[in-house]
């Protein structure tokens, strides 16, 4: 951002930005929005001159030696121009309530807000672009159908055990050993552990992602052809939720990356793969979601510059997923029939990637070998 245009957004700000209070944080806590985070001192009483718009607020407690250092939580805010919105820290959860004021507190507070400007910390307008390009198609109402019921998003999911296993005789029901025999290994450990399931509410509630990518009662040679083309896995995707509005795909997108990269959630990594392997594989979709493809070379062209070159090497590129992924897309994009704009967005997109990472796309990706496609039963080949 231009230096001359730092002031003038900051006075914008200033006067038309939102507020978020939080009462009571103690000293150490580590509190961010979007993309910064801070330990915040004792007079800390929250954030002023937020940008308009879908913001993302997390914090880990204070750990023993007074910084932040517990498991990271946060929640999504959609936030008005010059809304006041007032919450408080909850001691005995180690989080903020996300139970809303009331409306005379509200006032209240919104009278008080000379005497709360000093302890309130301006937000990083330095890394608003970041944000925004992180965000760009999240909405409020993206926001609603796929946030926990609880609105809390933690870094490690609450879990209950799927049946009672309290005392000697529940483990036995369950066929798992005493809790005092040994135990010889750590996979012997874990398959000890009783089954578990979340927490009523405290899920994000993520499209649910096929695992069956043919129609039922599909031929053999339909079978082979939905496996290697996955558009009717992507087209029940759309139908489930996203039907009028399919550009929405990208947001589940955009919100499962934020929740992984700055929230800490393994899980929703895991979708953000998932889904992505959809989209990337969907070769008939292609032709008829251009502009939903244009707009996701900016996605990952954004995603991929936030995330170190390092991490792929730990993470990413297990059985080589994200070079194998976008090597079957951009051999996908080349068709004839794809518009010519998106296919020279996808041509710079793939140099970039080749430069940045020094991945190649011109070797012989794993998908072309022969594939072993396992037929529902009763289905023979003739």
């Amino acid at each position: 951002m231009a230096g001359r245009a730092w002031p003038e957004l900051a006075k914008r700000l200033f006067f038309e930005g939102a507020a978020v209070v939080i009462l009571g944080v103690p000293a150490g806590t580590e509190f961010g929005i979007d993309y910064s985070a801070w330990d915040v001192g004792p007079r800390f009483r929250g954030v002023k001159m937020i940008p308009p718009g879908v913001h993302f607020v997390h914090c880990s407690a204070a750990a023993g030696g007074g910084r932040g250092g517990g498991p990271r939580t946060g929640f999504f805010l959609s936030l008005r121009r010059r809304e006041l919105r007032v919450l408080r820290w909850s001691p005995r959860d180690e989080r903020v309530d996300l139970t809303p004021a009331a409306p005379e507190e509200g006032e209240a507070m919104r009278a008080k807000l000379p005497e709360l400007d000093p302890f309130l910390g301006p937000y990083p307008y330095e890394t608003v672009r970041k944000w925004v390009s992180l965000s760009s198609f999240i909405s409020e109402s993206v926001v609603q159908e796929l946030q926990p019921e609880s609105g809390q998003i933690c870094a490690f999911a609450e879990v209950l055990p799927v049946l009672a296993g309290k005392h000697s005789k529940d483990r036995a029901e369950q066929n798992l050993p005493p809790y005092d025999s040994e135990c010889k290994s750590y996979a012997e450990g874990m398959a000890r552990l009783p089954a578990m399931r979340p927490r009523a509410g405290t899920e994000i509630r993520f499209t649910e992602l096929p695992t069956q990518t043919y129609p039922d009662g599909a031929t053999p040679a339909e079978i082979t052809r939905h496996s290697m083309d996955l558009s009717y896995a992507l087209e029940k995707v759309i139908g489930e939720r996203y039907r009028s509005r399919p550009r929405d795909v990208l947001a589940e997108l955009q919100f499962a990356f934020i929740c992984f990269l700055i929230g800490n959630v393994y899980d929703a990594f895991e979708h953000w793969k998932r889904l992505l392997n959809i989209l990337c594989r969907s070769e008939d979709a292609i032709g008829r979601y251009q502009d939903l493809y244009t707009n996701l070379i900016s996605v990952l062209y954004h995603q991929l510059n936030e995330i170190p070159a390092d991490f792929f090497v730990d993470i990413v590129s297990q059985d080589n997923f994200l070079t194998s992924t976008l090597q079957v897309f951009f051999s996908c994009v080349c068709n004839a029939a794809i518009d010519r704009t998106l296919r020279k967005k996808a041509e710079k997109f793939k140099a970039h990637l080749t430069k940045k990472f020094k991945w190649d796309f011109e070797a012989e990706p794993e998908d072309c070998a022969p594939v072993v496609v396992e037929l529902p039963e009763g289905v023979q080949v003739d």
